[in-house]
């Protein structure tokens, strides 16, 4: 049997240690990384929404 048998068929792999194996432990990270991408796309959707909504026209200075 190779010695590579053991190791993750993951791309990057070696980069990071290998998931936890138990189910529940693995479910709750998985659904914490899910939430924290949730966030950061939530935020960026409303980000883009109060930028792209205020159309003020540019900068003018006082006075004009």
């Amino acid at each position: 049997m190779s010695t590579k048998a053991h190791h993750s068929r993951f791309f990057l792999g070696y980069r990071w240690p290998a998931g936890s194996r138990d189910y529940l432990a693995r479910r709750r990270m998985l659904r914490r990384i899910s939430g924290v991408l949730w966030v950061v796309l939530l935020s960026l959707l409303v980000a883009g929404a109060i930028i792209y909504s205020t159309n003020s026209g540019g900068f003018t200075p006082a006075g004009r």
